[in-house]
């Protein structure tokens, strides 16, 4: 994962740019190694990212930061058979696209199962589970209403906001 600091007047610390500006001195990558489908998360200063883990457990690789520049490994979020369980998916199957987000104190996950890799992926199985901490204990896996994969939620839970959730995911399907 290669990091380029891009919020405007925050300071990193570390040295000071050819242009005058000060930031982190960062060595890319900032995440070495492989981390498909990172989804990432700020709660207060600290920041997440999860990531795909296929036909692997544990489940939904999570990284933490502070500074966005050091990364270190919380483990996986999905440690239980109850929350996932693998058994006969193909490979490159299995846990796709996680996204971590964070409203009313939980964090909620949601992720697509896939046990199938021919055709479309209309009918994949997408599941979403709650936590009060990253750490669990996690909710057991409830289907996350979508045709499709790659499921999302925002939280519409800023100062303007409604408080609602939205749902989103990708839709593809060949099927007349």
């Amino acid at each position: 994962m290669t990091a380029v600091p891009t919020a405007p007047g925050q300071d990193l610390s570390g040295s000071r740019k050819p242009d005058g500006r000060r930031g982190p001195d960062i060595v890319n990558p900032v995440l070495p190694g492989f981390h498909p489908d990172p989804s990432i998360l700020r709660v207060g200063d600290d920041y997440y990212i999860a990531t795909s883990t296929f036909e692997w457990l544990p489940g939904v690789a999570v990284h933490h930061s502070r500074d966005l520049v050091n990364w270190h490994s919380l483990g996986g979020i999905l440690r239980e058979e109850r929350l996932i369980d693998l058994t006969g998916r193909p490979d490159s199957g299995g846990v796709w696209a996680p996204c971590l987000s964070h409203s009313d104190g939980l964090f909620h996950l949601v992720y697509s199962d896939v046990t199938n890799l021919s055709g479309a992926f209309k009918d994949v199985r997408n599941q979403v589970v709650t936590a009060p901490a990253l750490d669990g204990p996690w909710s057991d896996p409830a289907p996350f209403p979508s045709h499709g994969f790659d499921p999302s939620l925002f939280h519409d839970d800023g100062p303007d906001g409604d408080g609602r959730s939205w749902a989103l995911w990708m839709e593809w399907d060949h099927r007349p």
